[in-house]
């Protein structure tokens, strides 16, 4: 059943909201979730003075709305409240009112991940694990109430033939580490009032089942559109020769199918006995040991399978009754036994108004073919 009311939360560092004055002027809010830093937001504000002087303006001179200010950024939907950005406004941009326009004031900004981007730094950090290097990347940003949140991993390789070495930023050394292993890092938000945490690791493909998108054109869905794709070149297995350093030899490794998304689909595409268009790629690994460069070559499989099939849609979300997040998971019910089932959530955009919600999501998993028996509807 569809609820009726929504509200947008903005809130200061300290969690503190917005004064009503703002708020009575706030015209449209847009954010932009996904499973890879940086995350966007746009606020739109009237202007609420028929003057054009800037510095009149009640709306520019808030000090919420400065240039370097963090906002965060909420919503509810019936008896669901989340957090949809923690963030800090960069970038700023003034319409004066005209005589056939009203005024606007809109500023734009990023996660709060972009303190992590500041700063280039040249380091090398032998003998460690990239967990390691990870939470001595993210532990100066606890002073920011940043929680580091380092996930499980299979990378508890230590390869004494080469010197992890960061050239760049703290969060560009931290995508790069996470894409040689096929995780993510983003900054995860999630209670209202909660905690925000700078995530590392796996894409979270155990976190809770979300409340189903129902299709359905006898009015009892909560999709109002939604587009299924199945491509099959994207698999790939992956195969390199490494060179044996005592032997000076080279020694193949190979990879068959991805270990990272099971129980997803009941048919994945490497797997599938249907699909016959699986690439074959190469890559080469040099001064690296065997250990560590299979690992390289399962993430690259596991990355190049894991969206084999995706889904790109968008939901009322009174009708749909929840507040969506990204990363996560979620079900799809209405599509037919091969694209019905569970789905991870890669990106999820929120277009809000004063009298409209709207969330824009993108889905993706490594196959066909339901593995849910039962789905979970919003109530």
């Amino acid at each position: 059943m569809a609820v009726t009311d929504f509200k947008i939360h903005l809130m200061t560092s300290s969690g503190s909201g917005f004064p009503a004055s703002l708020m009575r002027c706030l015209e449209q809010v847009t954010v932009s979730q996904s499973d890879q830093a940086p995350q966007n937001f746009e606020i739109t504000f009237t202007d609420d003075y028929s003057t054009s002087d800037f510095q009149n303006i009640s709306v520019a001179s808030a000090s919420e709305l400065q240039i370097g200010s963090r906002v965060k950024i909420g919503a509810s939907v019936g008896n669901s409240s989340k957090l949809l950005m923690d963030g800090v406004i960069t970038q700023i941009s003034y319409h004066p009112p005209t005589d056939t326009n009203e005024g606007s004031f809109t500023i734009t900004g990023e996660d709060i991940s972009y303190f992590m981007d500041i700063i280039d730094r040249s380091m090398e950090y032998p003998f460690c694990l990239d967990a390691a290097i990870v939470a001595a990347l993210l532990a100066p940003y606890l002073a920011l109430g940043i929680i580091p949140h380092i996930g499980e991993s299979i990378v508890g390789i230590l390869d004494l033939f080469t010197t992890p070495q960061q050239m760049g930023t703290d969060r560009q050394t931290l995508i790069q580490l996470a894409s040689s292993h096929a995780f993510i890092f983003c900054i995860r938000t999630d209670d209202l009032f909660g905690q925000t945490s700078a995530y590392w690791g796996p894409p979270p493909y155990d976190d809770p089942i979300q409340p189903a998108l129902v299709l359905g054109s006898s009015g009892n869905g909560n999709v109002e559109q939604i587009e299924f794709g199945f491509d099959g070149t994207k698999p790939k297995r992956t195969w390199a020769l490494v060179e044996n350093k005592e032997t000076d030899l080279p020694i193949p490794i190979a990879t068959l199918t991805s270990t990272s998304m099971r129980g997803f689909s009941a048919h994945p595409a490497l797997t599938s006995s249907a699909v016959l268009t699986a690439k074959n790629k190469a890559i080469y690994q040099q001064g690296m040991g065997v250990p560590l460069a299979w690992a390289r070559a399962q993430a690259a499989t596991n990355c190049s399978a894991d969206s084999a099939v995706t889904a790109q849609g968008k939901v009322d979300a009174l009708r749909y009754g929840q507040v969506m997040s990204a990363p996560g998971v979620i079900a799809v019910s209405g599509a037919g036994s091969l694209y019905d089932g569970k789905y991870y959530i890669s990106n999820v955009t929120h277009k809000i108004t004063r009298t409209s919600y709207d969330q824009e999501f993108s889905l993706q998993r490594d196959g066909i073919g339901t593995t849910l028996q039962k789905v979970q509807v919003s109530s």
